[in-house]
């Protein structure tokens, strides 16, 4: 075999090699080939060979090493010049890579060659530079997307002209499209940030995120969420989307939801040094913390509010709110009704006030200031429930229903309106509307252990014992340590006539809530069926011990 065929056969064996993926192995081989002095032209094309392997295996230094030596045997080689380039620019040595750039336009004047050039004057900050090679080019090589895409990087003035001139040119170009969408959401420009996304993949975490906002816009909040959520899981902390989430989740009041996201907000700012909307995070989260009536958690974050913030004057009426109460509700009343007269259109004040005639059970009033609010903000979701769960108290179940109408216009996934609903089939003695009501909010949660307590109730008035036992196992399973929950199960296992379990969770419902009366009761029937005079007895004394606490409470003092 001639010197000239075993270096073909080697340089054979190399790429048989590298198909099986055997790099190292590849590149001996054709190291090998190298020794062979035959026709060392072609051994150009061995080292650049040599180098591909090099990268596949990211030994970058390794990788330049052989392009430059195939540069040496011809330096006009032309992969080995880009390759060098790339290697350059990847390893953030802009200088040589710009040298090679320059060569490379010098020699071969296209598109791909000036996108190079062009992408590391951009690296050094020679914008003025690119511009004005831009403008010198043929009209073909101006009217490439990529090219034109670094001019918009370029050019700060025209940018948003340029980007739309490569949309022209082509709609699916995927960055110009983003960077569109991006101003467009900074402008508000909603039609346009559209049809930006039209073009995108909602895989790209700003996409999702802009959907979403959309979504929100056009009060589809599942879907928003949805999106949201999605957004959030593939960007990996490098945006702040948990802010705009809670703010959805506010607006469809899922406040553990939003205090969760509020959580998540703030640690961003604080970790990013960044005090935009910091203030507006800590006083949306003292808020819903006073409405779940965490008052020390609330005030931690309302103290937190600084003083030119447009929310301060917010968080202090809270706060003062919350001080008064600790103190003396009727008082702090008084003082909100004072503040009132003055500040009728403030929604806070709004909201904290109704809240005390809540607690002073003065359903009317709260009514009253409810309604207010309503007129202030027609798209609130809050204040409608809020009125809905008011006028259920009082039965003005007509004017209940008016406001569950609008509730699901604004939000036709909002689960809270079932539960009303049932509230309202329930007292009207509609237990079959009832019932189809709690199983629709079932639907849409099925972690909600009040539901399944609720549904297991009517079961157990339309003597469906089995039924409403396996419901409210259900309860019991999310929140064991509610006492209504083994008192209705007693009812159940009592329909069943399985009495001796019926007593063990009338037992269970006393433990865990002592001083209710009819728990006590319950114990009692139950033992006098089954004929347990020891429990009788011990339920007798322990039902005449609360019947005396009630009519003389100084006795238990």
């Amino acid at each position: 075999m001639s010197e000239s065929d075993k270096k073909i056969e080697l340089i054979s064996k190399a790429f048989a090699l590298k198909n099986q993926q055997k790099y190292q192995e590849a590149i001996d081989t054709m190291k090998s080939a190298l020794e062979i002095n035959v026709n060392t032209h072609e051994n150009a094309e061995i080292h650049s060979q040599i180098g591909e392997l090099y990268i596949i295996i990211n030994d970058l230094d390794s990788a330049l090493n052989e392009f430059q030596k195939a540069l040496s045997i011809d330096g006009t080689h032309k992969y080995s010049i880009q390759k060098c380039f790339d290697i350059y620019y990847k390893k953030e040595q802009y200088q040589k890579a710009l040298y090679l750039a320059q060569k490379i336009c010098e020699n071969y004047k296209n598109s791909i060659s000036y996108l190079n050039y062009f992408k590391v004057l951009y690296k050094l900050g020679k914008n003025k530079d690119i511009i004005e090679i831009f403008n010198s080019l043929d009209e073909d090589i101006k009217l490439e997307p990529n090219i034109l895409y670094l001019i918009s990087l370029a050019d700060e003035e025209k940018r948003e002209q340029v980007l739309n001139k490569i949309v022209e040119i082509d709609d699916s170009f995927e960055p110009a499209n983003l960077d569109l969408a991006r101003i467009a959401f900074k402008k508000g420009d909603w039609n346009k940030l559209i049809q930006c996304c039209i073009n995108l993949d909602d895989s790209i975490s700003d996409v999702a995120y802009f959907l979403g906002m959309i979504e929100a816009r056009n009060k589809n909040y599942n879907k928003a969420i949805e999106y949201l959520i999605s957004a959030i899981k593939k960007d990996n902390n490098k945006n702040d989307y948990y802010y705009d989430l809670a703010k959805i989740y506010i607006d469809t009041t899922h406040y553990t939801e939003a205090l969760e996201c509020l959580n998540h907000s703030i640690k961003y700012s604080l970790i990013n040094n960044t005090k935009e909307n910091l203030s507006e995070k800590y006083f949306l989260s003292g808020w819903i913390l006073y409405k779940n009536s965490e008052y020390q958690n609330a005030l931690l974050n309302l103290n937190l509010v600084e003083k030119n913030s447009k929310f301060y004057t917010n968080a202090k009426i809270i706060i003062q709110t919350i001080n008064l109460q600790n103190e003396n509700l009727p008082k702090a009343k008084d003082i909100l009704e004072n503040m009132y007269k003055s500040h009728s259109d403030n929604s806070i004040l709004l909201d904290a006030l109704a809240i005390a005639y809540k607690n002073l059970k003065m359903p009317n009033k709260a009514i009253k200031i409810y309604s207010q609010a309503l007129i202030l903000h027609p798209e609130s979701i809050f204040y409608r429930l809020e009125l809905i769960d008011l006028y259920i108290d009082v039965n003005m179940y007509s004017d209940a229903m008016t406001q569950i109408e609008e509730v699901k216009r604004l939000n036709k996934n909002c689960v809270s309106i079932y539960n009303s609903l049932t509230r309202i089939y329930y007292r009207l003695k509609d237990y079959k509307n009832a019932l189809d009501s709690i199983n629709e909010y079932l639907k849409l949660d099925k972690n909600n252990s009040q539901s399944y307590y609720f549904k297991g109730l009517i079961l157990n008035d339309l003597n469906r014992f089995e039924e409403a036992k396996t419901t409210i196992f259900n309860a019991i399973s999310l929140k064991p340590d509610c006492a209504k929950y083994y008192y209705q199960m007693a009812r159940s296992y009592e329909g069943l006539n399985d009495l001796e379990d019926a007593l063990l969770y009338s037992k269970e419902a006393i433990e865990l809530e002592p001083s209710e009366i009819n728990y006590k009761k319950q114990g009692y029937d139950i033992a006098l069926k089954i004929g347990d005079k020891e429990q009788v007895l011990l339920y007798e004394k322990q039902l005449k011990r609360s019947e005396s606490i009630l009519k003389n409470p100084e006795t238990n003092l």
